[in-house]
């Protein structure tokens, strides 16, 4: 492993921000730090770039424990949510300060600098200030300025948040390519999921200071090991009773299920249902224009559950009763999540 964390604990007062925390990070990949406001992801990256300290527990990085080492003499770039650009000095300038500090010469510094400034795309604005720029381009300045000293270690603190939507979307795709391109290691800090599910080779999952899972995006987003890895992503509808749907089997001790959008198919009355058998009838209360498509919610003995419709099928109304599948679910018995498939998915069609 190239970055390693072993056993680190982090307290500020009375709160614990880190528990325990324990991972590895191969050299080249690139990781998402995901989790909600307040469990300790950005606490890791700032022990990690030497802004914070451990209260106990090594920080590994290539075989050699850091904790001692200033941030400074650590190798490691970092970019921060607010891009921290200088604001009175140009694009070239804010990228070749980490060089100047470094001492290179003046030839070292342009080559540097028109390198990187080509990476990120910004050829000809090399004398323009940060408040000339979009929010896009000045965090692409503040990605290169991070990258200048050649950083065995890139750390991004949220690096998208301050920047709109449609921006975000492309700076992903980019961020993710360059990292590719440059094989730099790169752990990046998010709240957003479709953030980390998009960018990150791996996604640790942090929740009230402690590692919940970690794995490849599609791994835990599909086998969540834990009640709150379950309930994290997407807009689950969680309840205690699932046995008042039809066809699942019965597990003891469950202490509540959870269900995705995209677990949860509903249909109108005059629609053919292939699983109508096991179908719950419906009342709808809200239908909300999504932009990937129609977000349905519907009450369903006396549950609530969202489902997802695209723009091709028929139009739902609300008020409008409708036939609802769940075809799986998630239950927790615990700290520990298993998926339950309905069974009537198992069976085989009978058409008469």
């Amino acid at each position: 492993m190239y970055v390693e964390l072993k056993n680190i604990n982090k307290h500020f007062g009375n709160f614990k921000a880190s528990d325990n925390v324990s991972f590895g990070i191969e050299k080249g990949k690139l990781i998402g730090l995901l989790g909600p406001s307040g469990s300790g992801k950005t606490t890791i990256l700032r022990m990690i770039a030497g802004l914070e300290n451990p209260d106990s527990g090594e920080i590994i990085i290539d075989g050699k424990v850091i904790n001692n080492v200033p941030a400074s003499k650590r190798g490691i770039g970092f970019v921060f949510q607010s891009y921290a650009l200088f604001r009175y000095m140009t694009v070239f300038e804010n990228i070749a300060f980490g060089l100047r500090v470094l001492k290179k010469s003046e030839n070292e510094i342009k080559e540097r600098v028109a390198e990187l400034v080509k990476l990120i795309g910004l050829e000809g604005l090399e004398n323009r200030y940060p408040s000339q720029l979009s929010g896009g381009q000045r965090q692409r300045v503040a990605f290169a300025r991070a990258l200048a000293p050649n950083p065995q270690l890139l750390l991004l603190d949220e690096p998208f948040a301050a920047i709109d939507a449609k921006v975000r979307q492309e700076l992903r795709h980019w961020l993710k390519e360059m990292i590719a391109k440059l094989g730099v290691t790169s752990i990046f800090v998010t709240h957003d999921q479709d953030e980390a599910i998009e960018v990150a080779d791996e996604i640790i999952i942090t929740n009230k200071g402690r590692i919940d899972q970690i794995g490849k995006p599609l791994e835990v987003y599909s086998k969540p090991k834990t009640a709150f890895v379950a309930s994290f992503f997407g807009q689950p509808s969680i309840f205690k009773d699932y046995n008042k749907f039809h066809s699942f089997d019965t597990i003891p001790n469950v202490d509540q299920a959870i269900v995705r959008p995209e677990f949860v198919k509903v249909t109108k009355k005059n629609e053919v249902q292939k699983f109508k058998n096991s179908a719950e009838e419906g009342v709808v209360t809200d239908v909300a224009f999504r932009g990937s498509g129609i977000e349905i919610t519907v009450l369903v003995n006396g549950e609530t559950l969202t489902a997802r419709r695209s723009f091709d099928e028929p139009s739902i109304s609300v008020g409008e009763k409708v036939d609802v599948f769940i075809y799986r679910l998630f239950v927790t018995v615990g700290n520990y999540a298993f998926l339950l498939e309905n069974k009537s998915i198992r069976e085989p069609i009978v058409v008469i």
